[in-house]
């Protein structure tokens, strides 16, 4: 049952990765948007145009899945037990502003409008045709962050974290931190109802049903990529003491665990915690840490030298880890290094997308879409391509793809609102 339209109370102030855009610029971040053309017999979808003129198309059905915050999930695996859409043609864009990361969850897509031409608004839009439900003003702008745990709908920005009503919008409760540099710095972990606020002054844990906060600690600052959280531990990258390290702190109290010394200082990627490991780029070297000791147990990949091979993104999923640089992507046994498939395409912006069968990310692939930029997905085993959605334009992706089953969401630099691809009919050229 569609939710009804709440009170149109504010008007737009957005952009997540915006600044991770414009912030993590040089790691690279977002793409797209306009037309595409299929082309060879390993796609089983083809572009569409885009042009304002045409209607938006609901999904065929209701997204389902959830992608509740920055990397997915608290491990920041952007991995997600579901299925790419077959296609990946355009459905619809919102009227919604937005630049900002949002979150996906029970069909509904949480997103907020932070602009200084706005007026700072957390909304929420009907993830099969993009309708707004709600929208409640909090009157600011600038770096925010969302997520959805515990049944909230969390939002962070300037030193506030807000508790929304992911039904309603209504605030439920509001509590001070220490501020919000980058949006991708709010994580919650779903099984204890943690949410992470980390900062250039280190990190907070706060409790999502009543914002109560749990503990701080300044061990390790200031923090640049998402902590990752796993079974009761947080892993976070930054400098301990003057020192590039990889700590690991209690989730429970913050007390901290381990810390393991790195060759060199955070570099694009979030670390990503498994049963395998905690992975991270460490001098353009993937590497494997115990989750237990932090022992460094084994470098998986180098990526060469220069700005090309530095790791915009790193994701994994059942024994596979995948990266994106500027270079292009490989996808790499999480124990032996063994490289399973490599494409060698600019993957131009950060961001990816893990599903069941397939891979999602931007990348200008000239054998598919000669001079153009495209959101494309790649069989997880193989990397042959499935399907690409081109752009006549060559826009910044400011929202790095999104993938819930039958559905990927982003945000581009020359649209300024969320887009949904699908299986629907192509657009006409």
């Amino acid at each position: 049952m569609r939710r009804r339209l709440r009170s149109p109370d504010d008007r737009h102030l957005g952009r997540k990765s915006y600044e991770i855009n414009i912030l993590i610029s040089d790691m690279k971040r977002r793409t797209f948007l306009s037309t595409a053309a299929v082309g060879a017999s390993t796609l089983s979808g083809c572009l569409s145009m885009l042009p304002s003129s045409d209607s938006d198309t609901p999904l065929p059905d209701v997204p389902t899945g959830a992608w509740t915050q920055y990397g997915a999930d608290a491990a920041n695996t952007f991995a997600t037990d579901v299925s790419a859409p077959s296609q990946g043609n355009l459905a619809w864009t919102s009227e919604t502003f937005t630049r900002w990361q949002p979150a996906v969850s029970d069909g509904t897509v949480y997103t907020t409008n932070f602009d200084p031409s706005h007026d700072g608004s957390a909304i929420a839009l009907d993830a099969q045709d993009g309708t707004e439900q709600w929208r409640t003003t909090l009157d600011a702008s600038g770096a925010n962050g969302t997520v959805v745990v515990d049944e909230r709908c969390i939002v962070a920005y300037d030193t506030e974290l807000v508790a929304l009503d992911p039904e309603t919008g209504e605030r439920i409760w509001t509590e001070t931190t220490n501020g919000l540099e980058l949006s991708e710095l709010l994580v919650a972990d779903e099984a204890t109802g943690t949410v992470l606020v980390a900062s250039e002054s280190g990190i907070e844990a706060f409790g999502a049903a009543n914002g109560k906060k749990r503990w701080e600690t300044d061990t390790i600052r200031p923090l640049v990529h998402a902590p990752a959280v796993y079974d009761g531990r947080v892993f976070a990258v930054g400098n301990v003491d003057g020192a590039p390290s990889l700590v690991a702190l209690s989730l429970e109290d913050g007390a901290e665990r381990w810390r393991s010394e790195l060759t060199s200082g955070p570099e694009s990627a979030a670390p990503v915690a498994t049963q395998e490991g905690v992975f991270v780029a460490d001098d353009r070297t993937l590497v494997a840490y115990d989750r237990e000791t932090g022992d460094r147990h084994r470098e998986l990949h180098s990526f060469g030298e220069g700005e090309d091979a530095i790791a915009h993104t790193v994701a994994a999923d059942d024994g596979t880890v995948f990266v994106t640089s500027a270079s292009g992507a490989v996808a790499v046994d999480s124990e032996t290094g063994t490289e399973r498939w490599r494409r060698d395409a600019p993957v131009y912006d950060p961001g990816i997308c893990v599903g069941t069968e397939t891979v999602v990310f931007p990348i200008d692939d000239p054998e598919y879409s000669p001079g153009k930029k495209t959101i494309s997905a790649l069989d997880r085993d193989s990397g042959e391509m499935r399907w690409h959605h081109a752009f006549d334009r060559s826009p910044n992706v400011i929202v790095p793809p999104i993938l819930v089953d039958g559905a990927v969401f982003f945000t581009a630099s020359n649209m300024d609102s969320l887009a949904a691809l699908g299986d629907v009919p192509a657009r006409d050229s």
